[in-house]
């Protein structure tokens, strides 16, 4: 009899954040950043979301093509392949034209026995994302005192990097009207 496998999971939680100081975050001890070019690509039939990724620090990059979908409060089936620099140049001739890549830098800190991933969006002045990934969904959360939360976005639809993709630009600063577009 075949064991049946399990597909890989992302849970997390995602929280708005007010944008803090980047020299500030990268002075924390074990604090690791780096820069991120994120692009969407038109989805298949599959109902998995496609994206790539270039990530790295100017010198050194790494590509990857990651499929996610969404199957419940948090958490995602989330498919990653490592690919070469070629292969991403190929894809991102599949940009997803109603989206524009993201441009980020994000700082992993370890905090309380967690990953922060605090990631600095380039179209943004105020606002930031915090994410943690997590075993289960149920799993406590401990949020630091040293940034300012606004607001837990686990699900909100106007949070997710694709819809940000889309207008670059967070829910508040369009309502603000301090879009760039």
């Amino acid at each position: 009899m075949s064991e049946k496998k399990e597909l890989p999971k992302e849970i997390e939680r995602k929280y708005l954040i007010q944008k803090p100081d980047i020299a500030v975050l990268k002075s924390i001890a074990g604090c690791e950043a780096t820069e991120i070019t994120q692009t969407y690509l038109i989805q298949k039939d599959s109902g998995f979301g496609r994206r790539i990724r270039k990530r790295g620090n100017g010198e050194n990059w790494e590509y990857t093509y990651t499929q996610k979908h969404k199957i419940g409060f948090g958490e995602r089936i989330e498919l990653e392949d490592e690919i070469s620099e070629k292969k991403y140049l190929e894809l991102l001739k599949e940009a997803e034209p109603a989206c524009h890549s993201i441009h980020k830098i994000r700082c992993c800190i370890p905090y309380e026995g967690q990953l922060l991933e605090i990631d600095i969006y380039e179209f943004s002045e105020t606002y930031a994302t915090l994410e943690i990934e997590l075993s289960s969904i149920d799993t406590p959360v401990i949020l630091p005192e040293w940034l300012n939360i606004l607001e837990d976005v686990t699900d909100k639809r106007g949070y997710s990097n694709f819809a940000l993709s889309q207008k670059l630009a967070f829910p508040e600063e369009l309502e603000c009207g301090k879009s760039k577009f």
